[in-house]
């Protein structure tokens, strides 16, 4: 049975937030409402080629701050992942990315709007990744939005760019036969780039530099 998958018309989407070929557009929780709001499910397989309507993907980073010490400033690091040549798509193979996330399934519509967001970026948190050892979730902060209309991939998909902050870095991937990762420290970050994915690039350069 073919996966349906949360998408909004393109159309609709510039209408709501301003519209950027490429790079991270600001936004805020009344703009993510308005967005599930005009958003709709649809098989995976008939968007994949339609530039008609943005598939939404829910996109994390995850990051840990180091305590206060005295006289230290307190430094920030991020889990940066390594896709192997076990995962399916063959354009991310050995590629490095600071992102979970992945496509939104038909959820219990109770839900508010803004929590079925943050329960599928958990979802897909939890299929990545396992926390241990005390740590917990301290902070899911949305940031905004990623787009890159300058590739194919990128013209059917849309960011939701979060920043899930963890209380310490007892953090592992779950799959180890198609990933790896570990924690880098902010400065370093740039060493790794030029084999980042787009998106990734993209939280890099409008976010983390």
């Amino acid at each position: 049975m073919d996966e349906l998958v949360f998408a909004i018309p393109t159309i609709e989407l510039w209408d709501i937030i301003t519209y950027k070929e490429q790079g991270l557009i600001h936004g805020n929780s009344d703009v993510l409402n308005k967005i599930v709001q005009n958003g709709l499910f649809r098989k995976r397989s008939e968007l994949e080629g339609d530039p008609s309507f943005k598939q939404i993907i829910p996109y994390a980073v995850i990051s840990n701050k180091e305590p206060e010490r005295s006289g230290a400033r307190r430094s920030q690091s991020f889990y940066l992942f390594k896709r192997l040549s076990k995962q399916t798509e063959k354009r991310l193979h050995n590629k490095f990315t600071l992102g979970v996330g992945g496509h939104m399934n038909p959820a219990n519509s109770s839900e508010s709007k803004e929590q079925y967001l943050i329960n599928e970026l958990k979802r897909e948190l939890f299929e990545e990744v396992k926390l241990l050892n005390g740590c917990l979730i301290e902070d899911i902060e949305f940031i905004g939005f990623i787009n890159d209309d300058t590739i194919s991939v990128g013209s059917v998909h849309i960011g939701l760019f979060y920043n899930i902050q963890v209380s310490n870095k007892n953090v592992v991937v779950n799959e180890t036969d198609k990933m790896t990762a570990n924690w880098i420290d902010k400065p370093d970050l740039v060493e790794f780039y030029e084999e980042m994915e787009t998106w990734t690039k993209i939280t890099f350069d409008y976010y983390i530099k």
